[in-house]
């Protein structure tokens, strides 16, 4: 039986892939990453097939990034964060655009809420604590591990001992207390197993 996911992941995949390898190599390995740890959380069913899908596709909305702001290398000027700060709504956005999407609305929102921070100092609504979806507080995790662990233009990667660090330091600010505890309890060889 065809699935939405199993019609369009090859669409929306190739897309993303000839915009930008790099986020959608990212994409993937979140998603792997995503799943592992969301299974251990005790999510099952259609909540696990919602973050799968969110996690393949979180920045989705990077392909409307100009390449003067998608590729620049060094930091951002403020009008160039607010245009990429504009991914996650676009992705909201390009997953909306199949309404017959099962469990759309959880992958959009999920997409949408990505990097909104437990604090409420997030984008794009600002949401805070319980208000985030629990699949976006999971993806912000597993997001920003993988992002601290690789280069991008504007950083070079992190080892692994320094993104937890990084983390720990994020959290009750960035990051959900309780689930970034339990994503900081894995030893080394839970890590290894996603190589």
């Amino acid at each position: 039986m065809e699935t939405w996911f199993s019609r369009v992941e090859p669409v929306l995949g190739a897309a993303l892939e000839l915009r930008d390898l790099h986020t959608s190599v990212h994409c993937g390995r979140v998603s792997q990453m995503a799943l592992m740890f969301a299974e251990d959380l005790g999510l099952r069913g259609d909540a696990l097939l919602a973050l799968d899908v969110a996690a393949r596709f979180h920045d989705v909305g990077k392909i409307g990034i100009p390449d003067t702001v998608l590729y620049k290398h060094g930091s951002l000027d403020d009008a160039e964060w607010e245009i990429m700060k504009g991914h996650s709504a676009r992705g909201e956005y390009i997953i909306r655009m199949d309404a017959g999407l099962v469990l759309g609305d959880e992958i959009a929102r999920t997409v949408r809420h990505h990097h909104e921070h437990y604090d409420g100092n997030g984008y794009p609504d600002g949401l805070r604590e319980q208000a985030i979806p629990l699949p976006a507080r999971v993806l912000s995790v597993i997001d920003s591990y993988d992002a601290i662990r690789n280069r991008r233009a504007y950083h070079a990667a992190q080892s692994h001992e320094d993104a937890l660090f990084i983390l720990a330091s994020e959290r009750g600010t960035k990051h959900d207390p309780q689930i970034l505890d339990a994503f900081l309890s894995y030893d080394r060889s839970w890590f290894d197993r996603l190589s």
